[in-house]
């Protein structure tokens, strides 16, 4: 796939890598998005906490799952589902649209296709990756750098989540919501599961929409194109391609354009979005007029967002003057 015109690899960095901070610092800056790689060998990864027969005896026990091939959506259990996911087998590689029929070397069970996206993340995982300090800080959940925590709890999205599919399920072309940053972690395969993510700069966000608007007739805000190789190819802006496996952990920039396919067997991948001062401004002045103009949900209530982070940081800085002022100069 890179060697067509116009796709370029994703930057990649170890976990134990020494300079580490530095390309988590400079990859929102660049737009570029960053894969940090090797996260299931960090000793603090919990292989038998991370699995999904763990998932399936304590985690969420009905799943809302979704068939990509006749975009419906239904409630079944999560013994079913992964039984089913199981089941089935993809031989592929990166497949055509979901409305192509399928090469002779697939096949699925007469469930469809499923794909649970957006599933309950369990405390214990949501607790692992904010505790164990294997994800570094300032890109955990509600970390150092995520102003999703100054939000009451009775008023704060959930933004942490869990996806369970198969090779043939997958997430069509789309943004992340209101300019916030996406984190996405896959913490468990079988059978060779894996993910492959095509993805743009953040400064390309305008070439992408005015690409789909005029050339496929679509509206990337509406998140319901899967776009082919060959419309990424006659695109005018690079698209960065990556595979992704087990403890490989995707950053995706705000505004950064992204369509995540899976392949083989059984992946299950953990995932949450944070929003940062900067998203926050982004959001602000450049996606909600988008929103506004397509009729589309807000969801994470920028402005509130904005009115709670300002006063965490009134706060603050109170306390700070209060505790200087209790200062006796000797």
């Amino acid at each position: 796939m890179l060697s067509r015109r116009g796709f370029l690899p994703v930057p990649r960095v170890s976990i134990r890598a020494e300079d580490l901070h530095t390309h988590i610092a400079e990859y929102p800056v660049t737009g570029i998005p960053l894969v940090i790689e090797g996260v299931h060998e960090h000793p603090s990864f919990d292989k038998d906490l991370l699995n999904v027969d763990w998932y399936m005896k304590h985690g969420q026990q009905e799943l809302e799952v979704r068939d990509v091939d006749a975009r419906t959506d239904r409630t079944i259990s999560t013994t079913d589902f992964i039984k089913h996911c199981r089941s089935v087998r993809d031989t592929g590689a990166y497949p055509a649209p979901a409305r192509a029929p399928r090469s002779s070397g697939s096949w699925r069970s007469d469930l469809g296709t499923l794909y649970a996206k957006d599933a309950q993340c369990p405390d214990e995982w949501y607790s692992w990756a904010t505790t164990k300090g294997v994800i570094p800080s300032d890109l955990a959940p509600s970390g150092t750098d995520d102003v999703f925590r100054y939000m009451p709890q009775t008023i704060r999205p959930e933004t942490i989540m869990c996806y369970l599919g198969t090779g043939g399920t997958y997430t069509p072309c789309h943004k992340d919501l209101c300019a916030s940053s996406g984190q996405n972690l896959m913490v468990y395969t079988e059978e060779g599961g894996s993910s492959f993510w095509l993805m743009t700069k953040s400064s390309d966000a305008y070439k992408v929409a005015t690409y789909f608007r005029t050339e496929l007739k679509q509206l990337i805000d509406w998140e319901n194109h899967t776009i082919t190789l060959d419309e990424l190819q006659r695109a005018p802006f690079d698209v960065y391609f990556c595979e992704q496996k087990l403890g490989d952990f995707v950053l995706v920039s705000p505004r950064c354009c992204h369509q995540v396919v899976n392949q083989g067997g059984l992946t299950v991948k953990l995932a949450w979005s944070r929003m940062t001062v900067k998203g926050l401004e982004t959001a602000l002045f450049h996606e909600l007029p988008l929103y506004r103009r397509v009729c589309r949900k807000e969801t994470y209530c920028v402005k509130s967002m904005i009115w709670h982070a300002l006063l965490a940081a009134t706060e603050r800085v109170e306390a700070e003057l209060t505790g200087r002022d209790r200062c006796v100069p000797i």
